[in-house]
C-alpha cells in the first residue's frame, strides 16, 4: 500500500491541512495515536477505515469539540491552529459537516442557513426577509433541493435537513483557501442526489479549497477523490494517490487483510443473505391507503419472517414512509393499520411500539442516540422489563441484559460504561438495533440501517437481520442505498411521485433494476 506524503501530482500546491503528532485519550481509551496528515489545497482528500478507527474523533478535534493531549499541532494555509478551539478553526477557513449536520430542528432553512451565515438586513438594521428567503431559495436550487423555507426542520425528512447543512457548508465556505469536512454526507442519499453533490464538491476543489471526505461507499471514494489516508486503532497505516486504484485495491487497504481474505470480506457483503422466498401466511404489518406529504395511497405489507425493501429518489416518498409506517411523521398521515392481523386504532409511535413495532429512524444522531447516556443505558431503554426485580430496575440485572445486548451485535462489553458519543457512528447504530431487537417486536422497521458503516459491519448487520428474520421477525428496510436492498429483501416496493411504481421479487432483485424502476426507465 502506497504511503501518505506529498500529493505527487500536485506538487506546486500547498497543504491546506497539515497535522503532526496528534494523539488524544480518553478514560481508559487512546483514541488517536501520533496522527500526521497532509491534505493539499485544491484537492478532495478521503479519509477512511473501520468503525472505530479515530476518523470522527480526528474530525472533532478539528472542529474544536475535543482538546488533543499535549504535543499535537496543526496548520491551515500555514497559519498554526490551535486544536480544541471552534472559534480558531472557523476563523482559518475550516468549514464542518457533521454526522449530526448541526442545524436547529425547530427552526426552518431560511433560519439555519442565516444563524450559520448572516442575514440580509435592511437599512435600518432589521433583516430583510424577502431577501434572505431568496438567497437561500438560491443556494439550495443549486443542489437540486426545494423544502419549505418556512417549515421547522423538525419536520423536513433526513435526506432534506443533511441537504440543507451540506449547502450550507459549502455557501460558506472561502473560495481559495480553507477546508471543508464533509463527515458521511452521502449516508442518507440516492445515486442521483450523489451525483449533485458530487458537482459542489468539484466546484468546491476548483477554487482551491481543499476538502476532507470520510465515507464508507468506496465506489463513491474512488470517483470523487484524489488521494486517501488510511485508519487504524487511532492510527494513519497508510494511503497514497487514488489515480489506477481499484475498488478490490481501496478495500484491502482499509482491512490490512492479506487480498483474498479482504476480496472475500467484500464478496460477503456484497451477497444476499435474506431468507429467501415465498411470503408468510401471517401477515405481521399491513398498511392500506397511506397518505402523507409525498405518499398517495401506498399499500404495504410486511409477512413474519419477510424482508420488504422501499427505494425511490429524494421526493418519492421513500424517506417518509417509514416514518409514516411508525407512527412518527406527525400530523396528515393517514390509512388503515394492522399488527399480527388486528387493526390498530391510534396511530401513534407508543401506541404501535405497545403493540410489537419497533423503529430505528434514519437520523441516529437526533433520533435514536441519547447522547449523555451511557452504552448499556442506550442499549437498554427498549427492554428494561427485563432488568427489574419487584419491578424495579436493579444495575446487576441492567448489566447483565447490556452485555447480552451488545454482545449480540458486536460490539465490546468494555464500552458498556462509557458515553456513547464516544462511540463510533457504526458502533452507535449497532447498539440502537441492539436495543429494538432486544424487546422482541413483531416488526421492526429500519430507515437507513448502515448509514456510516464499513464494509465489514455492514455485513454483520445485515446477518443479524436476517437471522432475527429467519426466526418470524418481520422488516421493513427504506434505504437509499440499493446494496442495502439487494442484500437483505425479498421484495421491494421502488416509489416514484408518491405511488409504488414498482414491486421486485426474488431474482428481480439486482442493482440496475431497482435503479432503472427509481428513475422510471424501462
Amino acid at each position: 500500500m502506497p504511503t501518505t506524503g506529498t500529493v505527487a501530482s500536485q506538487p506546486q500546491r500547498h497543504s491546506a491541512l497539515r497535522l503532526a503528532g496528534v494523539s488524544k485519550t480518553f478514560p481508559g481509551v487512546v483514541a488517536l495515536r501520533d496522527v500526521a496528515l497532509d491534505v493539499a489545497a485544491g484537492s478532495v482528500h478521503a479519509l477512511l477505515g473501520h468503525n472505530g478507527c479515530g476518523k470522527s474523533t480526528l474530525v472533532k478535534l478539528l472542529a474544536g469539540v475535543h482538546h488533543p493531549d499535549p504535543g499535537a499541532r496543526a496548520w491551515i494555509d500555514g497559519q498554526e491552529l490551535t486544536l480544541g478551539s471552534g472559534e480558531a478553526a472557523a476563523a482559518l477557513g475550516l468549514r464542518f459537516v457533521h454526522q449530526d449536520l448541526g442545524i436547529v430542528p425547530e427552526l426552518g432553512a431560511a433560519d439555519n442557513v442565516g444563524l450559520a451565515l448572516g442575514y440580509r438586513r435592511t437599512r435600518l438594521g432589521t433583516i430583510a426577509w424577502r431577501r434572505q428567503t431568496a438567497r437561500v431559495r438560491e443556494l439550495l436550487a443549486r443542489f437540486g433541493v426545494a423544502v419549505d423555507l418556512d417549515r421547522p426542520l423538525a419536520a423536513a425528512t433526513p435526506v432534506e435537513r443533511t441537504a440543507v447543512a451540506i449547502v450550507r457548508a459549502v455557501a460558506g465556505a472561502e473560495p481559495g483557501r480553507g477546508l471543508l469536512v464533509l463527515d458521511e454526507p452521502t449516508a442518507a442519499f440516492a445515486r442521483r442526489e450523489v451525483q449533485q453533490l458530487f458537482g459542489l464538491i468539484r466546484d468546491v476543489s476548483a477554487t482551491g479549497t481543499a476538502v476532507l471526505l470520510i465515507s464508507h461507499r468506496l465506489d463513491e471514494v474512488l470517483e470523487i477523490a484524489d488521494r486517501a489516508t488510511v485508519m487504524r486503532n487511532g492510527r494513519i497505516v497508510g494511503g497514497g494517490t487514488l489515480r489506477d486504484v481499484t475498488l478490490p485495491q481501496l478495500a484491502r487497504w482499509i482491512t490490512g487483510e492479506p487480498e483474498r481474505e479482504a476480496d472475500e470480506v467484500a464478496a460477503a457483503a456484497a451477497q444476499p443473505v435474506a431468507p429467501a422466498g415465498a411470503r408468510s401466511a401471517r401477515c405481521a404489518l399491513r398498511v392500506r391507503g397511506l397518505e402523507g406529504l409525498y405518499l398517495r395511497g401506498v399499500d404495504v405489507s410486511v409477512g413474519a419472517g419477510e424482508i420488504v425493501g422501499v427505494a425511490g429518489l429524494l421526493g418519492s416518498g421513500r424517506e417518509e414512509l417509514p416514518y409514516a409506517v411508525a407512527g412518527a411523521a406527525g400530523a396528515g398521515v393517514g390509512g388503515a393499520w394492522e399488527l399480527d392481523g388486528r387493526p390498530v386504532e391510534r396511530i401513534e409511535l407508543r401506541e404501535l411500539q405497545r403493540r410489537g413495532l419497533a423503529f430505528a429512524p434514519a437520523d441516529r444522531a437526533r433520533e435514536s442516540v441519547f447522547h449523555d447516556f451511557t452504552v448499556r443505558e442506550n442499549a437498554t431503554l427498549a427492554a428494561l422489563s427485563g432488568a427489574r426485580r419487584h419491578g424495579l430496575v436493579t444495575p446487576p440485572r441492567e448489566g447483565r441484559l447490556a452485555r447480552g445486548i451488545v454482545a449480540g451485535v458486536g460490539v465490546g462489553a468494555e464500552t458498556l460504561g462509557r458515553s456513547i458519543a464516544t462511540l463510533s457512528g457504526g458502533n452507535q447504530q449497532k447498539v440502537v438495533l441492539g436495543r429494538w431487537l432486544a424487546a422482541q417486536p413483531g416488526v421492526l422497521v429500519l430507515a437507513e440501517p448502515t448509514a456510516g458503516v464499513d464494509v465489514g459491519a455492514r455485513h454483520q448487520l445485515y446477518e443479524l437481520i436476517a437471522a432475527r428474520a429467519r426466526e418470524g421477525l418481520g422488516v421493513l428496510v427504506a434505504s437509499s442505498d440499493v446494496q442495502d436492498l439487494v442484500s437483505l429483501c425479498s421484495r421491494v416496493l421502488v416509489l416514484r411521485d408518491g405511488v409504488v411504481a414498482r414491486a421486485l421479487e426474488g431474482e428481480e432483485i439486482e442493482e440496475r433494476a431497482i435503479v432503472a424502476a427509481m428513475e422510471g426507465v424501462e
